[in-house]
């Protein structure tokens, strides 16, 4: 996943063989992303929470099996009855799809050590996992010292395992370059099974809060994906 404010990119990879994780997480994670590219909707607002702070949303229909620079259409353009987007929205809908939408994604967190992942809760259809999620082997200081002081917890299904939620954040503020502070990097995502059941996200928030100079502000964000269409007949296949 990459954090996608102010560039605090946190992109991670799958880091442990995977063959030595538990059930039913090993599956979740391991779950081929391969089958239909469908096209969806998706709403997305962004508020800057400093003293100059503005709200902007963006609405677009977006096709990531389409050729580049055409894969975003804002969504006046398909129906005039929707509201128009600013380019700083559809520009933050581009960022946050960066790792495209298959909560596969979240997996890439997971630590090296097996012992370091914790089962938190159980249900009769579900398990919770806590773990400190790992940075990328290319991540700079910053992004260490961001997620050293983090929890993230994943949920899989039991039941055709998968990933259903994923949630990360702060423990502690975090000092860098000793007068910046970052008080807050909190991340959510609540997924829904494809058509062919393989999960996606479908809603998600971002809240970011830092200070530096005297200074503060921060971000709040939340998407969402509001339909999935059949590549084919781009008829509306959910909800």
């Amino acid at each position: 996943m990459r954090f996608w404010y102010l560039g605090v990119a946190a992109g991670l990879f799958v880091p442990m063989g995977v063959a030595e994780l538990p059930e039913p997480l090993k599956s979740a994670v391991e779950r081929s992303n391969d089958g239909p590219v469908y096209p969806f909707d998706i709403e997305r607002t962004s508020t800057d929470t400093g003293e100059d702070g503005e709200t902007v949303t963006g609405y677009a229909r977006v096709d990531l099996g389409a050729p580049e620079f055409k894969q975003i259409t804002p969504a006046h353009l398909i129906d005039e009855s929707l509201p128009g987007s600013s380019f700083r929205a559809l520009s933050g809908i581009e960022g946050a799809l960066e790792d495209g939408i298959w909560c596969t994604r979240f997996g890439d967190n997971l630590p090296d050590d097996i012992d370091d992942i914790e089962i938190v809760e159980e249900d009769e259809a579900t398990i919770t996992y806590e773990f400190k999620p790992k940075p990328d082997e290319d991540a700079d200081g910053p992004e260490k010292k961001i997620l050293r002081r983090s929890l993230a917890r994943l949920t899989v299904a039991k039941d055709d395992p998968a990933v259903l939620k994923y949630s990360s954040g702060l423990t502690r503020t975090v000092t860098l370059y000793v007068v910046a502070k970052v008080r807050q990097l909190d991340l959510t995502a609540t997924c829904a099974r494809a058509p062919d059941g393989r999960t996606y996200i479908t809603e998600s928030t971002q809240a970011f809060e830092a200070s530096g100079f005297g200074d503060g502000g921060g971000n709040n964000s939340q998407m969402a994906i509001t339909a999935l269409y059949d590549p084919e007949t781009g008829q509306q296949i959910t909800p």
